[in-house]
């Protein structure tokens, strides 16, 4: 695997420490889940419905501003566990995120620039289990609303089960409600 320098380093990592990183990082998700931000047209994507993993899509200052140098994407959780033990043992900066757009609040944009995304939700995106009788769910940070329903639908659930959708469906369910909290209906 060649090295390509990102746009933008981690604050306090220099280029080496930087090259080593990743190439643990693809030893944990593999190649295909490790993208180094390193060319300035992957900071040109302002795609509504494939929004940029990478930086903000609508930036009030610099188009570089709020950029990632990586975006580490995991498949499971101890893929997950193993990246983020990578991140402290490089003292590595990193910026989660899962699907949806919120495009107009930077997306999946770091606030700190160059640090690494850890992207949920590419890979991470089945329903683990839905609980009918206590109307609950067990989701992975990439499920979309339209996902859930869809899996009720599947399962014949949808009579006795809904979904309470703030989104236009193509949102995370778990990243929503970590946002903006959880009711419980009584």
């Amino acid at each position: 695997m060649s090295f390509a320098t990102p746009l933008k380093l981690p604050p306090g990592v220099d280029a080496t420490q930087f090259e080593l990183y990743v190439k643990r990082a693809t030893e944990i998700v593999g190649a295909e889940n490790v993208t180094v931000i390193s060319k300035v047209e992957e900071l040109d994507k302002k795609s509504y419905l494939d929004p940029s993993k990478a930086h903000d899509m609508f930036h009030m200052f610099e188009k570089d501003q709020f950029i990632a140098s990586a975006v580490v994407a995991p498949r499971k959780v101890t893929e997950v566990q193993a990246v983020m033990r990578l991140c402290n043992e490089f003292k590595m900066p990193i910026w989660p995120f899962s699907i949806g757009r919120n495009v107009g609040y930077g997306g999946a944009a770091p606030r700190v620039p160059g640090s690494v995304g850890l992207d949920m939700g590419r890979n991470m995106n089945k329903v683990l289990e839905v609980n009918e009788q206590n109307a609950y769910c067990l989701l992975e940070p990439g499920v979309s609303y339209t996902d859930l329903y869809n899996h009720l639908v599947k399962k014949k659930l949808n009579d006795k089960l809904w979904v309470d959708v703030p989104d236009l469906g193509g949102g995370s369910v778990l990243g929503n409600c970590i946002e903006h909290g959880k009711k419980i209906l009584e």
